[in-house]
């Protein structure tokens, strides 16, 4: 009987800190169990609302790696920040019976790779290595060069690729152009004795400006 007495209040305690525990998202509320700090979800535990998240809590939100599953069957495993998809993780839909796997930014998905574009290596004489986006619906590369801030004419580099592909190089007034550029791209850029190796993941027209400081006795 004491046994029996002792599981009800134990019971009862559980109840009555997961009614005082609070989750701030309003499709979580309902159901809260696990660790709690000041009144509010922290640390690991569960929410069952209209929808449901399992994982990392933060000051009432979902932060941290979770499993968030919708009323509509979609379900996300991956990283959250202040309720919403953040960082890395994969989406998987029930209605399309598709996957959708990489990054996030506040609840926006990103693509593939954390990030758009990446500077790998350089020589030491390469002092900058700039990236910018200036076209969504053409895929393609174009490189410009400078020498001490002044922009070089019709710049005679030598591209090597590493992976990916394009269809053409065309040497322009100012940069060299890459067109039909096969996305993932990584490039290998000579000029003169000096190169840079760069990655591009998202689809676009790039625009790549480097500029190259030569000092003397310094590699020259």
């Amino acid at each position: 009987m004491k046994q029996n007495l002792l599981l009800v209040m134990v019971f009862l305690f559980q109840i009555s800190n997961a009614q005082e525990c609070k989750v701030l998202m309003a499709a979580l509320e309902g159901e809260y169990k696990g660790e709690c700090k000041k009144g509010k979800a922290h640390g690991e535990g569960e929410a069952i609302g209209m929808d449901t998240y399992k994982g990392e809590f933060k000051k009432g939100w979902p932060e941290g790696k979770g499993t968030y599953i919708w009323k509509n069957g979609d379900v996300f495993e991956g990283e959250f920040r202040k309720g919403e998809k953040h960082g890395e993780g994969t989406l998987y839909y029930k209605v399309k019976d598709s996957v959708v796997k990489g990054f996030w930014k506040n609840d926006i998905y990103k693509g593939l790779y954390e990030r758009s574009f990446k500077n790998i290596e350089k020589s030491q004489n390469v002092s900058a290595v700039n990236f910018s986006k200036i076209e969504e619906n053409i895929q393609g590369v174009r490189i410009s060069i400078k020498e001490g801030q002044q922009l070089i004419n019709y710049p005679r580099v030598t591209i090597a690729v590493l992976d990916g592909r394009f269809q053409t190089q065309n040497n322009q007034n100012n940069f060299v152009e890459l067109t039909n550029v096969t996305y993932p791209v990584k490039l290998k850029v000579l000029y003169k004795q000096d190169y840079f190796v760069f990655e591009i993941s998202e689809p676009g027209l790039w625009q790549i400006t480097t500029d190259f400081t030569y000092i003397k006795g310094l590699g020259n």
